[in-house]
């Protein structure tokens, strides 16, 4: 009798820690499949190519409404749909630093057509890190658009891959450790000179006084020593990559920053995004078929959801400066020990290193 009640108090209690264990082990699994879960709602195939199911992915969940006939735009939603979508005004996961004169516009217009992406519209530069803006960074995140836990925030502000010197630092230490840092880079002779025309026909005036010459040449060179480039100059000290990501290296691991050439997107849009979307673990959206060649503008337009080209693209564009071989020579003499460290660095082919420097631009 007693070796039965003992036998069978053994068997209830065996009973009793399977079932502790096996409901351990189904919470266990519970919690781990909460954590696997992807951050960003999948995005259908159909989304890809039909303008409802598009507009469904894009806005059907967002804190933004479509604006009718115009998918460039949006509305907000009301404050009761605000709050029950747990809408708010969230500090970027992801940055766009430049470089100033590469094209880094035409990164940000293409992927705010991604579904799970909300970009900060104003394109005027936040000017962050000038002391307007107190260590809790409130005015900074009253800047950026509304977005639900299941989107990413993105803004783009060119100054910050250069100046102020901490500003890798203050966003390591304030808004995020773990943010993703999009670089667009360029050919620096090119780059250079598109910014000197800038300048001069006064898109800019600050630099005006102080930093330029008559010419690009008097501009960039050295004027007490023949063939020497002035590299404290803005717009040579501007294309010394590698210089200005070792800042950026210093507080983020390599994994976390993303070198974009921009000839590469300008040649096929659809194949760097997907590299975009890959390092920014998006749900894959872009399609060759979103994107067609414009003669007018000589670049690439996105064509779905709807037709648009990069601003600034087509029209009159200013005349640029006819810069003599030789200075075009010493330029490229002068980035090539810089473009491949960055080359090197980042286990990355630069465009612009596969021609002579005349081939790259010339006078042609």
């Amino acid at each position: 009798m007693m070796a039965s009640a003992k036998t069978s108090i053994a068997c209830r209690t065996a009973v009793f820690i399977y079932l502790v264990l096996a409901f351990s082990s189904v919470a266990f699994s519970f919690n781990e499949f909460e954590l696997i879960q992807p951050k960003y709602d999948p995005i259908t195939d159909d989304a890809k190519y039909d303008i409802d199911a598009y507009v469904k992915a894009k806005f059907s969940k967002s804190c933004y409404e479509a604006k009718p006939g115009d998918l460039t735009e949006r509305l907000m939603r009301n404050t009761k749909d605000l709050k029950e979508r747990n809408c708010a005004q969230r500090l970027p996961q992801a940055i766009i630093i430049g470089v100033r004169k590469c094209y880094s516009g035409r990164l940000l217009q293409f992927l705010r057509f991604h579904p799970s992406v909300e970009m900060r519209s104003d394109l005027v530069p936040l000017d962050l890190f000038s002391g307007a803006y107190d260590n809790t960074l409130e005015l900074y995140r009253k800047q950026m658009p509304f977005t639900t836990a299941r989107q990413l925030t993105i803004e783009k502000t060119p100054e910050y891959f250069i100046v102020p010197h901490d500003v890798p630092k203050i966003t390591h230490d304030l808004i995020d450790p773990n943010m993703k840092v999009i670089a667009v880079v360029c050919d620096p002779v090119r780059r250079a000179i598109a910014d000197y025309v800038r300048v001069k026909t006064g898109r800019e005036t600050e630099y005006t006084s102080h930093l330029m010459g008559n010419t690009f040449e008097e501009t960039v060179m050295q004027a007490e020593r023949e063939g020497h480039v002035n590299h404290l100059n803005a717009l040579i000290d501007s294309g010394l990559y590698f210089k200005h990501f070792l800042r950026w290296l210093h507080y983020f691991p390599q994994e976390q920053m993303y070198l974009l050439d921009s000839k590469l997107l300008t040649i096929n849009p659809a194949i760097e995004l997907k590299k975009v979307e890959e390092f920014l673990g998006l749900p894959p959206y872009f399609e060759e078929s979103h994107f067609a060649f414009d003669e007018q503008s000589g670049h690439y337009c996105i064509v779905f959801p709807q037709k648009v080209c990069l601003q600034g693209s087509s029209g009159q564009q200013p005349k640029r400066p006819k810069v003599d071989d030789d200075t075009l020579k010493t330029l490229y003499e002068f980035f090539a020990p810089y473009d491949r460290s960055l080359s090197s660095a980042f286990g990355q082919k630069l465009t612009w290193t596969n021609n002579r420097y005349n081939e790259n631009w010339g006078n042609k």
